[in-house]
């Protein structure tokens, strides 16, 4: 086992090497109107078998044999559902840096704000899902109340609220509710997908996209509002220094391109061996794209609406560096 060389908070916060974005697991109590995933009730409220089959020190050292400093975006599901999460979280942060999306709305939310160093969680995204807080009595108490607990303990912590259009008579008043309360980070997130017949973003009125940029969007939501969403013949990272995980631990490429890296938790995992570039003409989480390029995305053609066209793994990079050489 490689040790990685031991770092000082602060320094893991801004000089990790590698990126991991791991879906942990499945279960969500939430029921979002505007969830991306596809999934039944019953899946939402049952856990995929491999969820929590091995445990936080095995994962941990897993990480760590690579010899890397990472930084692991914890996504699901509700990612605090997991069995264990506090633990883990911890396990992972004695090297390594964690980035977290919940919906704070678990007791252990209380327990991982006291066990661990505010300068591992970079940043926290608190989703308020303000629709699913209404529909129990302290919802929304119980919420701020989690949130500004984290707040003073000194994490980099944000509240999310989607601009989802039927909350847009609302929205500014909400988020006027909750800076008042004491909430410092706010951070409005574009909508993607369907909504009365209307594909979002590309159908939001010029009207509502001057309306969402009022909010102050940050760079990658910026880009998202004008539907960037193609990354072909850009070098990226994924493959190299920045991978998808699944809850199994299978390591994948990116969330878009399902090449296959190994499975980390069983000790396969090997990374590619240089920097690579994009070969599909639409990426599938334009976030990723944005962080992993380090540039815009163009317009996907409008042909390319529902699913990411991917050509085998060997032709698309061909045609990118092809198209690489064409721009220059």
């Amino acid at each position: 086992m490689i040790e990685p060389k031991q770092q000082k908070p602060e320094e893991i916060r801004t000089k990790f090497q590698c990126r991991m974005h791991w879906k942990m697991n499945r279960r969500c109590n939430f029921n979002c109107a505007y969830c991306f995933r596809d999934l039944t009730d019953e899946d939402r409220q049952t856990e995929n078998p491999a969820c929590g089959k091995y445990s936080a020190e095995h994962i941990a050292q897993r990480f760590d044999e690579t010899g890397k400093v990472w930084r692991i975006y914890m996504t699901g599901g509700e990612p605090l559902l997991y069995t264990g999460f506090v633990e883990l979280a911890k396990a992972l942060t004695r090297r390594h840096c964690i980035s977290v999306s919940t919906n704070l709305s678990t007791a252990n939310a209380y327990e991982l704000a006291e066990e661990v160093e505010s300068e591992r969680i970079v940043p926290i995204k608190a989703n308020l899902h303000i629709s699913e807080r209404e529909k129990s009595k302290n919802g929304l108490k119980e919420y701020l109340e989690k949130f500004l607990r984290f707040q003073e303990r000194g994490f980099d912590i944000r509240l999310v609220y989607v601009a989802y259009p039927p909350l847009f008579g609302r929205i500014k008043q909400d988020l006027e509710r909750f800076r008042s309360e004491g909430v410092r980070q706010i951070e409005v997130k574009v909508f993607q997908g369907r909504y009365e017949g209307r594909r979002y973003p590309r159908d939001y009125t010029d009207q509502e996209q001057t309306f969402i940029r009022g909010f102050g969007l940050d760079n990658c939501e910026q880009q998202i509002l004008t539907s960037r969403v193609s990354f072909l013949g850009r070098k990226c990272q994924a493959g190299h220094l920045a991978f998808y995980m699944g809850i199994s631990g299978n390591v994948t490429r990116c969330v878009t391109l399902k090449e296959n890296y190994g499975n980390l938790f069983e000790g396969t995992f090997r990374p590619g061996d240089s920097l690579r570039r994009c070969p599909v003409r639409k990426c599938g989480c334009a976030y990723q794209g944005i962080n992993l390029t380090g540039t815009a995305g163009s317009v996907a053609p409008p042909n390319i609406v529902l699913r990411p066209v991917q050509f085998s793994v060997a032709v698309g990079e061909l045609i990118a560096r092809l198209s690489s050489k064409v721009s220059k």
